[in-house]
């Protein structure tokens, strides 16, 4: 170390200051300037603002539905619920106006159109199960989510066959998570829905089912309201399907 004054070389004093023998000159040694704080790497888009993962992982379980009624057709959605090709729609999409059973169910999934049947509709909650004939090594089955973390004012996604011309998804949020409608509870979301996405899932940020999409709003002259879409709730679809389930299991055994 050199003495600041001089230029003679000097020895560490006591305190820990440096004392110049040849001009007697003391200082301190200058300590390096912190290094200039490092900016927090930017952070990547929240997952809920993010429809891209919820499509790609879920989008092969989504069911694309063509029905046959013989004089007329009819588009709707569904997702498949169980390797062995069983899934969930809405009753109206698989029943005519008058209850009768589609004629003919084609389904397209994972890129692959099979056929399926009908097993049981509830009119009432305008659910029904369905069984596809084949299921795609691609087919995915979907995971429902737990509807008591639902919270109104959440990101969900609706994936679904929108007015028969394909799959799409669209996003919005939870309206308002218990709505009564014509005496049933729904849950209501702005989501864009139009038909064809009947029977289709509705899903939270981690694309997990939490609903069956199933009406919009319809006003005195027809029209459908704007931001006012409704879904099944997640427990009663599983209870459906539950009963369901059982009855199937006690028809095998």
């Amino acid at each position: 170390m050199k003495c600041p004054a001089c230029g003679e070389e000097v020895t560490l004093g006591k305190g820990g200051k440096y004392r110049c023998p040849y001009c007697t000159h003391e200082f301190e040694m200058e300590r390096p300037a912190p290094a200039p704080a490092m900016s927090a790497a930017p952070t990547a888009p929240a997952r809920a603002e993010d429809g891209t993962d919820v499509f790609e992982s879920n989008v092969n379980g989504v069911l694309e539905l063509f029905c046959d009624f013989g004089t007329v057709g009819a588009s709707g959605s569904g997702f498949l619920i169980d390797r062995s090709g069983l899934a969930i729609t809405n009753a109206h999409v698989v029943l005519s106006d008058e209850g009768k059973p589609s004629k003919q169910i084609v389904a397209r999934v994972a890129g692959e159109k099979v056929g399926a049947a009908l097993i049981s509709a509830d009119v009432k909650h305008d659910l029904a199960l369905i069984v596809l004939k084949k299921v795609g090594r691609n087919a995915k089955v979907l995971k429902f989510g737990d509807f008591k973390k639902v919270r109104t004012g959440q990101k969900v996604f609706v994936i679904g066959n929108s007015l028969g011309d394909g799959t799409c998804i669209t996003a919005g949020i939870v309206s308002d998570k218990s709505r009564d409608v014509n005496g049933q509870t729904l849950m209501m979301t702005d989501c864009q829905i139009n038909g064809g996405n009947s029977g289709g899932p509705i899903f939270n940020a981690d694309g997990e089912v939490i609903g069956v999409i199933v009406a919009q709003r319809l006003m005195e002259d027809g029209s459908c309201a704007n931001g006012m879409k409704y879904a099944i709730p997640a427990p009663t679809a599983l209870s459906f399907i539950e009963a369901n389930m059982n009855a199937l299991k006690k028809l095998v055994d």
